[in-house]
C-alpha cells in the first residue's frame, strides 16, 4: 500500500471527534483542490503570475490543514514567486510538482 501524502491529524484534533465535520472538510478539499489547480494552470498560461500567487495563497491553508507536508514550502514559494514575479523560470516545474501531488492527494482522499 502506498504511503498517504496527507495527514488528517490536525483536522481531527480541530474536529474533537466530529467525524461528520472531518468528512465535510475532506469533501470540500476534494472539490476545491482541482479548482485551484485549474486556476493556477490558467494563470501561468496567461502569464498572470500575480493570480497564480493569489491562487496558491488561497489553497495554502487547506494544504496545511490536510497535513500535506511535502507541499508546505512549495505552495509558499509559488505564492511568493507569483506575487513578486521572481524565479519565473522555476515556476512551471514547481507548479507541475504541486499539481501532481494535489491530484494524488485528492485520489487518496477519495479512496480512504
Amino acid at each position: 500500500m502506498e504511503e498517504n501524502l496527507y495527514s488528517l491529524h490536525q483536522l481531527e484534533a480541530l474536529a474533537s471527534g466530529d467525524t461528520a465535520f472531518v468528512n465535510k472538510m475532506v469533501d470540500m478539499f476534494i472539490q476545491m483542490a482541482p479548482e485551484s489547480v485549474d486556476r493556477m494552470i490558467t494563470a501561468l498560461s496567461e502569464d498572470d503570475l500575480e493570480d497564480l500567487g493569489a491562487a496558491a495563497h488561497k489553497v495554502k491553508p487547506s494544504i496545511d490543514m490536510m497535513g500535506i507536508t511535502s507541499l508546505k514550502q512549495k505552495i509558499r514559494d509559488l505564492e511568493q514567486w507569483g506575487k513578486n514575479r521572481t524565479n519565473v523560470e522555476l515556476i512551471p516545474s514547481l507548479l507541475d510538482e504541486v499539481i501532481e501531488t494535489l491530484n494524488d492527494v485528492v485520489q487518496q482522499l477519495r479512496n480512504r
